[in-house]
């Protein structure tokens, strides 16, 4: 350490003419000629992006010009449409009852309607039925679309407009809603001219040779002036996640290499397009003019690299033979000391850098030697440690041993899996569950375990949320491999790594399914009467409320029956509660053979039944179940060997025209019947309010 100090000290008497510096002084010349180099290389990097923003201008007045263009081309099929939907006659045709497709037509031929060749036209009914279809629109199907388009158009009750695909097409759509001479507020149905946009479009417009235009929805290339060997491309050549990118970044230009060319590329979202579709402008431009600029300051470069790379030749020669010795010098002693000789020395050759180089090169040998015989003690206390992380490890293994019979004792099945849901390990239990042993269930999924009452989108959505790292919770309708179906609370739990990555699923399973029985059997005992397996009052009350919903979304008409036994308290004072019971089981089951099967016949108690019939035509309907109701309960029963004679007494109430809630439906209904009991009962009575009595 003495001699290190010792040589430090002379480095400050040392002239500047016997440094190594000097010598290095050719070394500037070669950084002159990197930094010229590197200057270079920037002056390429500005003009590719001076070029990307000219591109960048260009781009964005042809993508605002397509969308004037677009908007303004709307305007025809909007004109179009507002016309046929104003002609008085049209109205007059769509306000018939029965609309005719030779009355259209007789419409048309009169006024001597033409449509252009490219434009097609549809009428619709109020109930999207298509009535009538151009021959221009044959290609399309005869299909009816822009569905979302003709939603808002009937919300508005005005004309609309936007761009919307059938299949592989875009096309201009307008839809006018057509109303009846004396009302502007209802609506008989529409009218829909459309104008397709196909590649012959995208030729018309194209503003600029030199850049291509596309229309696109999703990947897919609606209409192109691009072209593949003389076809019209029918995708978009870059990956989907570089489009969005384009979509989402406004005016964002990348490159890419297509058909062994490379392209300027740009995208912007179309706004006058239906809801339920995505479609956007697509800009492809060449790269070779700016390849060609390239292509010259490269040129350049090479020139002046070969030029720098023989300064660097001769001026490290000449570097090399001075510098060459001592450093000779220095390698051998390092090869030597890396050998595992001791006691080695490099020689001091000069009092310049070099000869500093080397007193510190003998200085740290003799620190290295130092350091060995302190390594050599540091080796038994290193024993010491690795014994005693040894002993640490056993005891962590005694740990794992005592958890895997924990888990292989466990009363709740265990099925762990890979990353990719593979099956890894089940325990004794999930054997027991499921029939599947671990030789069965390794190597396969927890789908071995689904059955039919597992929908996709359910297995979907639980996958998702422990995707995500998320535990999920819940129960599942399995099936065993014997084939039983049963119920298994389950529980999925990812587990990660130090990096948070998801590496393996632990799940636990257990049976419930005597729990679900259970629950299904109270439920059942609440919603139906167990006499007779009819729905209960509560049940009857909440499809009442059903139907009624119903009957209000779609303008129709039903009815609610109660019904009343005559003489069946005699019944049951002659006979016995046994026979009452016995009677209403069959008369319960009569009435039900009436009605249809989309209706309720529920028993509210006693000798009390309600039947709701949710769909009817007229009166007429209802009074054809009442009379069938009553002549099968007038007719015999024989209940233990006795025939027993009873009759019905029924109140109707119809609605929405007697009301719209369910209780007073059924205190109306209530009171009908009560009128039938005094007019002799065995018949049946529809309410009538009391001024009408």
């Amino acid at each position: 350490m003495n001699n290190f100090h010792s040589v430090s000290q002379s480095d400050k008497k040392i002239p500047f003419t016997q440094k190594i510096g000097y010598k290095l002084t050719a070394s500037f010349l070669i950084a002159m000629l990197f930094v010229l180099s590197i200057g270079l290389f920037f002056n390429l990097k500005m003009v590719q992006k001076n070029y990307s923003l000219l591109t960048y201008s260009q781009f964005q007045g042809i993508l605002d010009a397509h969308e004037f263009a677009i908007e303004r081309f709307l305007v025809g099929p909007e004109t179009w449409s507002e016309h046929l939907a104003n002609e008085h006659e049209l109205r007059k045709i769509f306000s018939e009852t029965q609309l005719s497709l030779e009355n259209i037509k007789t419409l048309l031929n009169k006024h001597e309607i033409v449509f252009f060749a490219d434009m097609f036209v549809n009428f619709i009914d109020k109930n999207g039925r298509v009535i009538y279809c151009s021959d221009n629109c044959d290609y399309l199907g005869h299909s009816l679309l822009g569905v979302d388009l003709i939603r808002r158009v009937t919300d508005s009750s005005a004309t609309e407009s936007a761009i919307v695909s059938y299949n592989d097409r875009f096309a201009f759509y307008s839809v006018s809603p057509v109303f009846t001479d004396n009302s502007r507020s209802r609506n008989t149905g529409y009218v829909i001219v459309g104008k397709t946009i196909d590649d012959n479009y995208m030729a018309d417009i194209q503003i600029n040779n030199d850049v291509q235009i596309a229309i696109v929805r999703d990947r897919a290339v609606m209409a192109s002036t691009i072209k593949i060997d003389n076809n019209p491309l029918i995708d978009i050549p870059l990956p989907y996640i570089e489009y969005l990118r384009l979509l989402k970044q406004h005016g964002q230009i990348i490159e890419i290499e297509f058909l062994k060319q490379k392209y300027f590329v740009t995208a912007r979202n179309i706004k006058r397009m239906s809801s339920d579709i995505s479609g956007s402008i697509l800009l492809l431009k060449p790269r070779r003019e700016l390849e060609e600029i390239e292509s010259t300051l490269f040129t350049k470069y090479i020139y002046l690299c070969l030029f720098s790379f023989v300064i660097i030749i001769i001026t490290g020669t000449a570097i090399t033979r001075r510098l060459l010795s001592p450093v000779l010098s220095l390698t051998n002693a390092s090869i030597e000391t890396a050998g595992g000789k001791h006691g080695i020395r490099a020689e001091i050759m000069s009092n310049d850098e070099f000869g500093l180089l080397a007193a510190n090169f003998n200085a740290m040998l003799i620190t290295i030697e130092e350091q060995h015989h302190y390594i050599q003690n540091q080796n038994e206390s290193l024993e010491e440690r690795v014994e005693r992380r040894t002993r640490d490890l056993n005891r962590a293994m005694n740990d794992l041993k005592k958890l895997t019979v924990a888990v292989e004792k466990s009363p709740v099945g265990i099925i762990i899996t890979n990353a990719r849901r593979v099956i890894e390990y089940v325990n004794p239990m999930f054997t027991q569950l499921s029939g599947y042993s671990k030789e069965q269930a390794v190597g396969r999924t927890p789908r071995l375990l689904k059955s039919e009452h597992t929908s996709e989108e359910e297995l979907q959505q639980l996958w998702k949320q422990v995707s995500s790292g998320s535990c999920w919770r819940g129960d599942l309708y399995n099936k065993t491999k014997s084939g039983r179906l049963c119920w298994h609370r389950v529980l999925i739990t990812p587990v990660k790594n130090e990096t948070g990555r998801v590496t393996h699923y632990l799940g636990s399973l257990e049976d419930i399914t005597s729990i679900k029985e259970q629950e299904d059997k109270l439920i059942q005992q609440a919603t139906f009467d167990t006499l007779t397996g009819l729905p209960n009052r509560f049940l009857a009350q909440n499809r009442l409320n059903q139907t009624l919903s119903a009957i209000q979304r779609n303008n129709n008409k039903g009815a609610l029956l109660f019904i009343d036994l005559d003489n069946f308290k005699e019944v049951n004072d002659t006979l016995g509660h046994h026979a009452g019971d016995e009677l209403l089981k069959s008369v319960a089951k009569h009435m039900t053979k009436v009605v249809r099967n989309e209706d309720t016949v529920a028993r509210l108690g006693g000798d009390e039944f309600l039947i709701i019939i949710g769909e009817i035509k007229n009166r007429s309907d209802v009074e054809y179940v009442a009379e069938k109701i009553i002549t099968l309960i007038a007719r015999e029963f024989v209940i233990d060997n006795t025939p027993v004679f009873v009759s019905a007494s029924i109140g109707i109430s119809i609605f929405p025209g007697d009301g719209t809630r369910s209780e007073s439906l059924m205190k109306k209904a209530d009171s009908a019947m009560y009128m039938a009991k005094k007019q002799g009962k065995n018949c049946f009575c529809f309410f009538s309010p009391p001024s009408e009595q």
